[in-house]
């Protein structure tokens, strides 16, 4: 089996990627995931993450500045750790799946989320407010990220040669739609069955 990843700028990937939170704030990070996973996002305060550490309000502000930007670290740590699952991913996917399997691993990791899941569950009107005013900037600045991997797949030839920027913006949507309402199936044979037949060279 070919290894796609030799063909693919993985580091060049990294650098398009919202930057990791500094180490140092793990602890901090680690807690204010469990207030949110508990909490939500609207019912948690800095106040509690300052509890939940055993440290100052003031020291919770100097670290990670307020509750939301306490989630987008947290979501940022999330993305940075499955980038460093790619390589085996695509080392060991046959031709399409290099997309598929990566996919599919994604959701299962974003519906076992436990803040994700409160938020989803208990919070539709903050993920109505969210899906309003940032989704459209986020959609695009992910396919301007995603395209030049696409475009490597392709020139691997794992992929059917197709504009990258029109692919990357068209399964960024059904990626958004599965995290929100996930499928009654097994998500690899939906996501086979629904994108295998776009993507094979």
């Amino acid at each position: 089996m070919r290894r796609v990843d030799a063909a693919i700028d993985l580091p060049d990937l990294a650098r398009r990627l919202p930057p990791p939170p500094a180490r140092e704030l793990g602890p901090c990070l680690d807690a204010a995931s469990r207030c949110l996973a508990r909490h939500g996002l609207s019912r948690t305060s800095m106040a509690d993450i300052a509890r939940e550490m055993g440290v100052s309000r003031s020291t919770v502000y100097r670290q990670v500045g307020s509750v939301e930007n306490a989630a987008w670290l947290l979501a940022s740590r999330d993305l940075h750790a499955f980038y460093g699952t790619l390589p085996q991913m695509f080392a060991e996917a046959d031709g399409p799946e290099v997309i598929t399997r990566p996919l599919a691993a994604l959701l299962r990791q974003a519906w076992a989320n436990p803040v994700l899941s409160k938020v989803l569950r208990d919070e539709p009107d903050f993920v109505g407010r969210a899906l309003g005013e940032h989704a459209g900037p986020m959609l695009d600045q992910g396919a301007r990220m995603l395209a030049p991997l696409y475009q490597s797949l392709m020139d691997a030839g794992r992929i059917r040669r197709q504009d990258p920027l029109v692919l990357a913006h068209w399964l960024l949507r059904v990626f958004m739609m599965l995290v929100i309402a996930p499928p009654p199936a097994d998500v690899d044979a939906l996501l086979e069955e629904m994108l295998l037949p776009a993507l094979k060279p």
